[in-house]
């Protein structure tokens, strides 16, 4: 059985083409090098934009949110999972396409379930610069840069707003900003470790 409590989970945040696809692979294969258990969330919208074509609506992106929350919560790898779709990514997407009274009541609920959901987040990795990679476009990207840009924005805004702790600027090449994350990761293990062997000493 995992012990969540001992599970460090890393989410990448960011709007289309910042680096955090790239950034996850990367992360997956180099803590795999180091050791590390970690399961890769892949994007269930990929997978649902095959099947039912490009997702608008808010109502469209609950039904996202519940399929990416169920592949989060099937992770069991001793050192927890990386994710390169928080599903904070959904309720802020969402909000670009809220037109009616049952759109804002839709937002509103994944605006709650998306704020409990993120503490389970132990690190969120965001690139400083959006725009510090060229931006490209392919079959599952439909947004123009200035709405990624604008997308970036509302994605910082929301884990300063809401868990300031977490967020960690990213910048770099690929391999650099993984150097930022794992020297990150590295700090907060040996912080979980401090306090376990204190909590030891104290019930000895």
């Amino acid at each position: 059985m995992v012990e969540k409590e001992q599970r460090i989970n890393i989410a990448l945040s960011g709007g289309p083409c910042t680096g955090k696809s790239t950034l996850a692979a990367y992360l997956t294969y180099r803590l795999k090098m180091e050791g590390f258990d970690y399961d890769s969330i892949g994007e269930e919208s990929r997978r649902l934009k095959t099947e039912f074509g490009q997702f608008e609506s808010p109502v469209e992106r609950c039904y996202m949110w519940m399929q990416q929350d169920r592949e989060e919560r099937r992770s069991n790898a001793q050192d927890g999972f990386i994710t390169d779709t928080p599903l904070f990514h959904l309720f802020i997407g969402a909000r670009l396409y809220q037109a009616t009274r049952k759109d804002l009541m839709v937002v509103r609920e994944l605006q709650r379930q998306s704020i409990s959901a993120t503490e389970r987040y132990e690190i969120i990795a965001i690139a400083q610069d959006p725009r510090e990679f060229p931006y490209k476009t392919d079959n599952s990207r439909s947004s123009e840069e200035e709405t990624s840009t604008k997308l970036h924005g509302m994605m910082r805004n929301f884990i300063e707003l809401y868990f300031p702790e977490k967020l960690l600027l990213v910048s770099g090449t690929p391999e650099e900003r993984g150097d930022q994350v794992v020297t990150q990761l590295k700090i907060l293990r040996a912080i979980r470790a401090n306090e376990l062997l204190n909590t030891e000493q104290n019930l000895s």
